[in-house]
């Protein structure tokens, strides 16, 4: 691992000094003084500020369509410092959540800068994931093994469905899993609807899913191709040492229990 580094939060740039006088119009502070403005010439400013703040706090803290929160914020006097910088300059990255195309962009981007910063230093990504989008996952995958950096995997709580993508694709000797984890693998999921043709051609792109997966499972794992058919078959629940024995992942981190 590469030594820590330290990462200073930026200070956040104020948009103006504002005041509210009694008779309800505001002063802000400019390059010539104090200039008082009346409500209507403020409210599309204010809309911008809360506009702003709005996007900050949920790059910061929570994602869109009510999705658990990407990382957790900690106040700085600097401001809010979110933990994924923090951990960024220990060269790890948390995957905590459903994986849709908004978190692998989050990851992805993240990978990349590790990369650009330090082409020798491992990466670690920490995985307690209930699966996700497979574009999304493949995506992470692709990006994991272009970038030069090593890049290990640590599973914990639950990594399923297709996460395990991403747990067992860590560089070999690089995959571990806490005690308790639980893995669980399966054939991909989808649905279909539309005209005859075009379900059709949605049948035929879950078809190619699975027999992507079930190859990648069979390469990353060493196991034949037809027994990783019949362990994806169904939902197949494993814990941290069954997922070892089969391949997903090379050792496993001792905790107390």
């Amino acid at each position: 691992m590469a030594p820590m580094t330290t990462i200073s939060a930026p200070l956040a740039a104020p948009f103006g000094l504002l005041s509210r006088r009694r008779n309800g119009a505001r002063a802000r502070l400019g390059p010539r003084g104090v200039k008082f403005v009346s409500h209507g010439v403020f409210s599309q400013q204010d809309e911008r500020i809360r506009c702003h703040s709005s996007l900050r706090q949920n790059t910061i803290v929570a994602s869109e369509n009510e999705n658990p929160p990407l990382m957790p914020a900690i106040m700085t006097p600097a401001g809010p410092l979110d933990l994924a910088t923090v951990l960024l300059g220990n060269r790890v990255i948390l995957i905590g959540q459903y994986i849709n195309s908004q978190v692998a962009q989050r990851v992805i981007s993240q990978l990349v800068t590790l990369a650009a910063v330090d082409e020798e230093g491992d990466i670690l990504i920490y995985l307690n994931c209930p699966g996700g989008s497979l574009y999304s996952i493949l995506a992470i995958y692709d990006c994991m093994s272009w970038i030069k950096p090593k890049v290990g995997t640590v599973g914990f709580g639950v990594v399923a469905s297709q996460a395990a993508i991403i747990l067992a694709g860590g560089e070999k000797g690089m995959r571990y899993a806490m005690p308790n984890t639980r893995v669980m693998i399966h054939q991909p999921q989808g649905g279909s609807e539309g005209n005859v043709e075009e379900v059709r051609r949605q049948v035929g792109e879950t078809i190619y899913a699975r027999d992507k997966v079930d190859k990648m499972f069979a390469a990353f794992t060493g196991q034949p191709l037809d027994m990783v058919q019949q362990w994806t078959e169904r939902d197949r629940f494993m814990s941290s040492s069954e997922a070892m024995d089969f391949g997903l992942v090379d050792a496993l981190l001792e905790t107390r229990y």
